[in-house]
């Protein structure tokens, strides 16, 4: 019985590993075709561990024509198992990850293209028999990303290839160039004939479909200027619940770990447990009265793993591998430049809990200074969540605990002159 249990999934983000070996997965298939409803080129945002990589993995193992003859071993016990739609297994899939694109080491030009020319000769090794003999080897003598995918463009169209392109954290290389050398190298990367511009507009000529993930509207709207790369389906109420558990995920997953003998904990006392830490996270207006609040997926891994391990609730509450997120987060939202109207936003959230704000879902790296977008900024990186409306405004506010007592160490951290001169 014990090796027929399913694993915790803890860390894990390739949806291979977790349906063929044995780990526990919350199904999320059933979006599918709400996706492909929508238009062909998408944009969805979420905060860091809440899913969005596995989420990609799941994506590209669904449409990719070479990992067709596997759809039912891998899919047939999920939802859409049964309800395959008719574009299953017919895309040749380049998926990037951008927090690879660059190593701290070489320049940020060179560092980009040595990890997108790799992933196209893996691409290219990959659909060969779908093209020529041959086919790998032209593609690895191009000398630039650019060069490859120029290869690619003509050679799809030449064989009525179908292309998908699916892009992880789309904006970790330019935040990255944003907060270590600044808005100047920022701005001839994604304006007028920036590289990093210049590549998204050719990947709008040559893929029949995108979806790309993020954690910030930021690096998309100044990428997309004078040009429309994707759809931001990331505050529609039809997908709110997409990444994320629900109560009812969380409820399911403890009660089979229960069942197979893994805890003997009461599993709503569990639930009432977690849920002040790591729930009440909502994205959409329109889901306040009808959706259940979301719970960050990772953080209800890490409990149940230690809950298991130890028999019971772990002593942090907070997972300390999300101290590396919590130091992005700090870069991401300059807390060393912040100026005395974003500070003074900051504290009001931190005594208040809450704050009322229009939602703006797309703004420029320029505007990342007016504390109006400030709280926008915080909801995009899950600092703060829609808790209510006052008219036609949102009433946003820190979804948790764990959310809570970063505000505190922002304050204690960043901010001593406000609290010593007062």
């Amino acid at each position: 019985m014990e090796e027929n249990i399913k694993k915790i999934p803890y860390g894990v983000s390739n949806f291979v590993t977790v349906v063929e070996q044995n780990q526990y997965y919350v199904d999320k298939t059933m979006y599918l075709p709400l996706l492909e409803e929508q238009p062909v080129s998408l944009f969805f945002i979420r905060p860091r561990r809440f899913g969005k990589s596995i989420f990609l993995s799941m994506l590209e193992n669904y449409y990719d024509l070479a990992q067709k003859p596997k759809f039912e071993a891998r899919f047939g016990n999920l939802w859409v198992g049964s309800h395959p739609t008719p574009l299953q297994g017919t895309y040749q899939v380049l998926s990037l990850d951008f927090s690879r694109a660059s190593d701290g080491i070489s320049p940020l030009a060179e560092s980009f293209d040595e990890y997108c020319s790799m992933k196209m000769n893996v691409f290219a090794r990959k659909y060969e028999p779908y093209y020529y003999p041959g086919f790998a080897l032209e593609m690895k003598e191009q000398g630039t990303f650019t060069a490859k995918l120029n290869l690619l463009n003509s050679l799809a169209q030449e064989y009525d290839a179908r292309l998908y392109l699916i892009i992880d954290e789309y904006d970790n290389f330019t935040n990255v160039v944003l907060n270590e050398q600044g808005d100047k190298v920022y701005h001839s990367l994604t304006h007028a004939s920036g590289f990093y511009r210049e590549v998204f507009k050719k990947f709008k000529g040559m893929f029949e479909r995108i979806f790309m993930t993020g954690v910030s509207p930021v690096t998309l709207d100044d990428l997309t200027s004078g040009f429309n790369i994707g759809w931001n389906i990331s505050t529609e109420p039809v997908f709110n619940r997409m990444l994320g558990f629900s109560e009812e995920d969380v409820r399911q997953m403890l009660q089979y770990y229960k069942d197979a003998g893994r805890h003997n904990g009461d599993v709503e006392a569990m639930i009432a447990d977690m849920k002040p830490w790591y729930d009440n996270y909502c994205f959409a207006k329109d889901s306040l009265g009808s959706d259940p609040k979301m719970f960050n997926c990772d953080m209800v891994l890490y409990y149940l793993r230690n809950y298991i391990d130890g028999g019971k609730a772990p002593e942090q509450m907070i997972d300390p591998n999300t101290r590396t997120d919590y130091n992005k987060m700090k870069k991401l939202i300059q807390l060393d430049r912040l100026d005395g109207d974003r500070k003074g936003v900051l504290r009001r959230i931190t005594e208040e809990g809450r704050i009322v704000a229009d939602l703006v879902t797309t703004f420029p790296a320029r505007d990342l200074i007016k504390p109006e977008i400030f709280p926008s900024l915080l909801f995009y990186y899950g600092m703060l969540t829609i808790v209510g409306t006052k008219g036609q405004r949102l009433i946003l506010g820190i979804p948790n605990n764990s959310v809570r007592k970063q505000y505190h160490e922002l304050m204690l951290e960043e901010l001593p002159t406000a609290t010593s001169s007062n």
